[in-house]
């Protein structure tokens, strides 16, 4: 009954609300919209396997939710019965074999997947995972006493702690982190909330970062548009570093993938400190589809862009990957202590985050999912008012709007 309501509420909201808005040539676009509206709801939770790794499912009628045990990693994130009938993963799944991060071996694996600090996280890497309590490569002493990148968390397993509650302990930063999944029937959002705490007497500076990554069929030169709410950043080219404005450096527009046959690239971004509310965002044009990810400045300020165009030729990579990473989170810095302690902030922006002892903090943020009409290849911003989220196109188009709970924000 309260979805029923909900979708009432959002028709009328779309058809007489903002009727006097809407434009004839997204009236075929509205009516294809009216089956996915009136779908009948369903939530589940179940034990499952996505490409041979254990896993958690969670779906309403709108989205099915796949979450991995090992590492935690967020590995499918679909819009279900899209109007245009082509179901897509916008996120990125590695085209080399996925196994438990927790039984990479050196001497066993070490062909496969490398052998330095990035080759456990690589092993059972997919889609969005969270880097906790440091982002990026540890120094050589940490990965010699058994440190990997992006953290133990990426490579431990998580338990089910509640109906969609999920925990990692990391025995190693005497930290834990929680992370709590919520679907609402008829709303094509996906709630988070997650809960850093820890477990030592000390203050400690952590990273905290949300390494979302896309991937192929979602991801081409030709159908692809990424957008955000950035201001300033820099480019990393190889030992040299450029500063320069959102959205393009010199010949690189970072809204769009690479058209080169190879290549690589990576920018750090200030997302705008004069908002409350930021955000990243992902479409297709082909697929007809957008992702977004909604979250407060003050918990993530900045974003990192980095894109494999089939550059790297080690072990996995092999010149096959194709993917580009948005990572919003609480540092600018890649690694661990030592390296915060050498820029503790840039453009008058905290650079990394602290934990206090024995405390916690709670960060919430959301996913959303939604179909796009043809022409819409852009988001100019996206803003939440009232109980909607609001979606505006580049080119002026009438603005997506989609129901969600304020309260769980």
């Amino acid at each position: 009954m309260q979805g029923k309501r909900q979708k009432s509420r959002m028709l009328r909201s779309i058809f007489l609300r903002k009727a006097p808005f809407l434009d004839f040539c997204l009236l075929p676009f509205a009516l294809c919209l009216l089956p996915w509206f009136f779908s009948a709801p369903a939530l589940g939770q179940t034990d499952t396997t996505f490409r041979g790794r254990r896993a958690w499912q969670l779906e309403n009628d709108k989205l099915r939710v796949t979450v991995l045990k090992g590492g935690g990693h967020i590995a499918e994130l679909v819009l279900k019965n899209p109007p245009n009938g082509k179901e897509v993963n916008p996120l990125w799944i590695p085209p080399w074999p996925s196994i438990e991060p927790s039984a990479y071996d050196r001497e066993k694996h070490g062909s496969i997947y490398g052998a330095d600090s990035e080759a456990p996280t690589l092993s059972g890497i997919m889609g969005h995972n969270v880097c906790f309590d440091y982002w990026g490569a540890p120094s050589e002493a940490e990965f010699k006493a058994g440190l990997s990148y992006h953290g133990e968390v990426s490579t431990l397993e998580w338990t089910k702690t509640g109906d969609a509650t999920f925990r990692a302990d990391l025995p190693q930063g005497r930290t834990s982190l929680t992370r709590t999944l919520r679907l609402i029937p008829g709303q094509p959002v996906l709630y988070f909330e997650e809960t850093a705490e820890n477990h030592s007497p000390f203050d400690r500076p952590f990273g905290w970062v949300q390494h979302v990554t896309f991937g192929p069929p979602f991801v081409d030169a030709k159908s692809s548009f990424f957008d955000a709410s950035a201001t300033r950043g820099e480019r990393r080219l190889g030992s040299q570093t450029r500063e320069f404005n959102w959205p393009a450096e010199g010949d690189q527009n970072f809204r769009r993938f690479s058209s080169a046959v190879r290549s690589a690239d990576m920018a750090y971004l200030l997302l705008d400190p004069k908002r409350d509310v930021e955000f990243i965002a992902a479409l297709n044009t082909e697929y007809r589809q957008l992702v977004a990810y909604i979250f407060q400045s003050g918990d993530f300020p900045w974003l990192n862009l980095w894109e494999q165009n089939r550059s790297r030729m080690e072990p996995p990579w092999n010149g096959e990957t194709r993917t580009r990473g948005m990572e919003f989170g609480n540092t600018r810095i890649s690694g661990t202590l030592r390296n915060y302690f050498r820029m503790p902030a840039l453009w008058n922006t905290p650079t990394f985050g602290w934990l206090e002892a024995k405390a916690q903090r709670t960060a919430r943020y959301l996913a959303v999912v939604v179909p796009i009409p043809a022409g819409f290849d852009g988001v100019r911003d996206i803003r939440l008012v009232g109980r909607e989220i609001v979606i505006e196109g580049i080119h002026g188009e009438a603005p997506i709007r989609v129901l969600f709970d304020s309260s769980l924000f």
